[in-house]
């Protein structure tokens, strides 16, 4: 998101969560927005939308491959963050939602597992979810339509994907996610099978 809202810079932060996702909420107005569409869905900005972009999720050596003189700056965190950041990187890694999340979530679309990961395209009138399972399937690389252009996702190290429009132009919002996460955001959406 481009945190501009009437030509002002706000500052963010987590504020809470609904379906298992975080809400920010701006210091400015004290309004929560959904950190994925950019809306606000509460507070005195309610109704209003920050722009969003696509975010490619890189490893350490694509960045330093692709910017050769890029910085990169290691955090020293206190043992409690650290203790809780290893707790919440094994539920992940396990495939599992961290306490108090599930409460906060209604009924789940059961066409695929809640913690399937996958990019989820949302275009002008397509949202569409790609599992990284079907990606992998596929070789690591995947060819498909998208509202009548070509796409590409590709994996790279990691398994982290890539989304390319052959022909270029600019590409419609993605993000790298879960399932519940795509499919609470937007509901009824399709999935690509192959």
């Amino acid at each position: 998101m481009v945190p501009v809202i009437d030509g002002k810079i706000h500052h963010f932060g987590p504020r809470g969560l609904y379906n298992g996702l975080v809400l920010l909420g701006d210091d400015e107005t004290g309004s929560w927005w959904d950190h994925i569409t950019g809306e606000c869905v509460h507070g005195p900005s309610k109704g209003k939308r920050m722009q969003v972009l696509p975010v490619r999720h890189l490893t350490v050596r694509e960045g330093l491959d692709h910017w050769g003189d890029l910085s990169v700056t290691w955090s020293r965190f206190s043992q409690e963050i650290q203790q809780r950041t290893e707790t919440m990187n094994q539920m992940h890694a396990n495939a599992q939602l961290p306490p108090g999340f599930t409460e906060t979530m209604g009924e789940a679309d059961p066409r695929l597992s809640l913690m399937t990961s996958g990019v989820g395209l949302v275009g002008e009138a397509t949202r569409r979810f790609y599992p990284l399972e079907e990606i992998r399937r596929q070789g690591g690389e995947l060819h498909d339509e998208w509202e009548g252009r070509r796409v590409r996702i590709s994996l790279g190290s990691g398994d982290l994907p890539a989304v390319e429009f052959p022909e270029g132009g600019r590409p419609p919002f993605y993000l790298f996610t879960r399932w519940y996460g795509f499919s609470y955001t937007y509901p009824k959406c399709e999935i690509y099978t192959g």
